[in-house]
């Protein structure tokens, strides 16, 4: 009994040594780690809140850190237990950041504040201020930067030339200029038809322009100072276009200023941080050193972004604006009415449409039917008119052939005359003859010339144009009409100028043509023989052949009774000036001489008579 009282007593002090130690150990721990409840001074120094801030980056992570980390101490001196992280980013980084709610707030463009806030739910709490007198909230802008030594004075002269920017969505370095541009009544997708997009950071430009890879380089108002700041640049060796720097603003600028950098609050951040960093800012004095990294004269309440938000609808990229299908879409659904009737009149209009071109298809198919057919009675008409010429040609044929035929008749005579007289002396005899049947065989081919001629030209065969000596072919239809010339007692005369050449023709086509205009000719002089002429009156035909580089002029002039006074032209079918005339020959001479791509004209000559005139292309195609 008392050797278990002795064991429970031991085990009672175990217990106690135990909950003693565990005191003990609890105090120690205590001791370690300090209450910020208890100790107010541990309370400042160890923050319970972490801010993360997204700022936009436009010269490096390293740049945007400088400039805004001054910000972030400010502000967390001002706002207890609370801690400010700076995270750079890009214009796409931002976006996604401020869309996946991984920041807090955001110090951003106005550029991209409009964008941002139109699409997400930021509160704006203050914007940066610049020192300028003019205009403190307006510090954002563009200058066209060119090298001093460059030949560009004005804006319009770089138009279509190699230019350098950040990206095409960058709102002080090239949306601001291109809307500057518009203004000034250039075309903006001419100016820029020619822009290098280098992206962040900022710098990059000008070393593109400093390089020469570029005749000039938009970059952001201030840019340019800030790296002769630096000691990147000497500024000393660009100029800026277009500058319009409002007085006392230290910075070269293209463009007008429009609303400077913004604080905003995202959807993560609470309203009671968002009010406190927001009467922090108001509170930045204008040379404290934080404004003065951020290059500002400290922070305001936000201004309206309304002149941002119209120059993104004048360039058609703000964010509210639908793309024009869907406005269209938005149309159709309240205007359903409207839109189905003009769905109708567009099927009935195809429709229309189709039907038209069945007609027409249609007609057209008719229409180059009758054309062969026209075809074919052209050329059947030409075959008859040629048959006509013949007829009016037979006692001229029968006055051809008979020539070489008495003159045939006459050597063979002298020839029997000759063997008769030397039959003794056969030697003598053949040297006499030879000569006598040399001749006859040339009056023999004259003859057959002549046969073929007639036969050539009634053949009624397709028009196939051939190289034509065209000299011959006028001697050969002068020998044709020879006899009627001579009966109509015609003096005729032939002129060639230029180099003759072989010219290709149907040379069928082309001496009915001759025969129609010089038996027009002929005709044309019998009849002021007979209406008028005098006495000592003598008719005559000239025929001058004209070789130029690409034309051959046939030109058959006569001095008969002339054109007469006629409103329709001689040229056109069934109409003539003659008694018995079928008004056939001349539309066929038409139509045979623009066939071959030529021009057929009659003129009064002077002081009186008819000139006709050919005019065909020398051509070495042949058809």
């Amino acid at each position: 009994m008392k050797l278990s009282r002795v064991r429970q007593a031991g085990q009672r002090s175990a217990v106690w040594m135990l909950v003693l130690s565990l005191l003990v150990m609890s105090a120690a721990c205590r001791s370690e780690t300090p209450d910020p409840a208890v100790d107010p001074q541990v309370a400042r120094q160890v923050p319970s809140t972490v801010v993360e801030v997204g700022v936009l980056a436009t010269r490096g992570a390293q740049s945007a850190r400088q400039r805004w980390q001054p910000t972030m101490s400010w502000l967390a001196s001002q706002i207890p237990n609370t801690r400010f992280v700076v995270h750079p980013y890009d214009l796409a980084a931002m976006a996604q950041a401020v869309k996946q709610g991984t920041i807090d707030f955001v110090i951003t463009n106005p550029g991209q504040a409009v964008q941002l806030g139109r699409q997400y739910t930021l509160s704006w709490l203050a914007t940066l201020t610049s020192r300028s007198p003019v205009s403190p909230t307006h510090g954002i802008g563009s200058a066209l930067v060119v090298r001093r030594g460059s030949p560009y004075t004005r804006l319009d002269q770089l138009s279509g030339m190699p230019i350098a920017a950040v990206a095409d969505n960058a709102f002080g370095g090239y949306l601001t200029l291109r809307y500057e541009v518009a203004g000034q009544g250039l075309n903006p997708n001419h100016y820029f038809s020619d822009v290098s997009f280098v992206g962040f950071p900022l710098d990059a430009s000008v070393y593109q322009l400093r390089d020469g890879a570029v005749d000039a380089a938009i970059v952001p108002v201030c840019l340019l100072e800030n790296m002769h700041r630096e000691g990147l640049i000497d500024a000393g060796q660009y100029r800026v276009l277009n500058a319009m720097s409002p007085p006392g603003f230290g910075c070269q600028v293209s463009t007008p200023l429009y609303p400077n950098w913004s604080f905003a609050r995202t959807e993560r951040a609470g309203v009671t941080m968002a009010k406190a960093i927001a009467r922090a800012l108001l509170a930045m004095p204008g040379d404290h050193p934080a404004a003065r990294a951020a290059g500002a004269a400290g922070w305001t309440s936000p201004i309206s972004q309304l002149v941002v938000d119209k120059l993104y609808q004048a360039l058609d990229m703000h964010p509210l604006q639908k793309p024009w299908w869907q406005a269209a879409m938005i149309w159709v659904k309240q205007n359903q009415h409207w839109a189905w009737s003009a769905f109708f009149l567009v099927v009935i209009l195809n429709v229309y449409h189709f039907w038209l071109e069945y007609r027409f298809s249609r007609s057209q198919r008719a229409l180059e039917a009758t054309m062969h057919r026209l075809k074919e009675k052209s050329a059947l008409l030409a075959h008859a008119q040629r048959v006509a010429i013949v007829g009016e040609l037979g006692s001229s044929l029968a006055h051809e052939i008979n020539q070489p035929l008495a003159a045939i008749r006459n050597y063979s005579e002298g020839g029997l005359v000759r063997l008769s007289r030397e039959r003794d002396a056969p030697d003598d005899a053949q040297q006499t003859l030879i000569p006598v049947f040399e001749k006859i065989h040339t009056q023999v081919e004259r003859a057959d010339a002549i046969v073929q001629r007639l036969r050539n030209l009634i053949r009624k065969r397709a028009v196939q144009t051939e190289p034509c000596d065209i000299e011959q072919l006028l001697g050969e239809t002068i020998e044709l009409l020879e006899h009627e010339l001579e009966q109509k007692q015609l003096r005729l005369h032939r002129l060639s100028h230029g180099t003759p050449c072989r010219v290709v023709v149907d040379p069928v086509g082309l001496q009915q043509v001759l025969v129609n205009v010089i038996t027009n000719a002929a005709d044309a002089c019998q009849a002021w023989r007979e209406q008028g002429a005098g006495a000592d009156w003598q008719g005559t035909m000239t025929i001058a052949t004209v070789y130029q580089p690409e034309t051959l002029q046939i030109t058959v002039v006569d001095n008969g009774i002339g054109l007469a006074a006629n409103n329709t032209p001689l040229t056109q079918a069934f109409v003539s000036t003659k008694p018995d005339g079928l008004g056939l020959g001349l539309a066929i001479c038409r139509d045979v001489v623009e066939a071959h791509g030529g021009q057929f004209s009659l003129d009064a000559a002077e002081p009186r008579g008819c000139r006709a005139t050919i005019v065909l292309p020398i051509s070495t195609h042949q058809t």
